[in-house]
């Protein structure tokens, strides 16, 4: 079930990201960059649970849309930050909003009631899974 609901929402997902020529890993990174401005590549791999060269491929496209550029890191001249550009910060909100509506369409086929019963035991899983995690992760998964 769980499968199935993940398969579903996924789908979703990638048709409204598909309307920004973005793909989930795309959107991972920006979100992430959002949140965590400034971040090496080996943590933004680390983070994302990707390989280095896979974040390299993702950054060079989110720099060709102009949305993010690596910068010198100002701790070790030898390493470069990725950090969102303004207009990859106007995207970025652009889609989190359509992203956040679907969302909630989604959710529209449960009560009032439902949402908060489902936070609940997903809340838990999620708390039970993290633990499971760190225990055998040492890095900061990003969700």
């Amino acid at each position: 079930m769980i499968h199935e609901v993940y398969v579903l929402s996924d789908a979703c997902d990638r048709q409204i990201l598909s309307q920004y020529d973005l793909n989930i890993s795309q959107f991972r990174l920006l979100s992430l960059l959002h949140n965590q401005r400034g971040q090496r590549l080996t943590v933004l791999s680390q983070r994302l649970l990707l390989s280095k060269s896979t974040i390299t491929r993702l950054v060079d496209q989110l720099e060709h849309k102009g949305w993010a550029q690596r910068v010198a890191d100002p701790e070790d001249r030898r390493a470069q930050r990725v950090v969102l550009t303004p207009a990859g910060f106007e995207q970025r909100a652009i889609i989190a909003d359509a992203h956040l509506q679907s969302l909630e369409k989604r959710l529209q086929a449960l009560t009032d009631e439902e949402k908060v019963q489902l936070k609940i035991l997903l809340d838990k899983l999620s708390a039970g899974l993290r633990s499971r995690l760190e225990a055998d992760n040492p890095y900061q998964i990003a969700l």
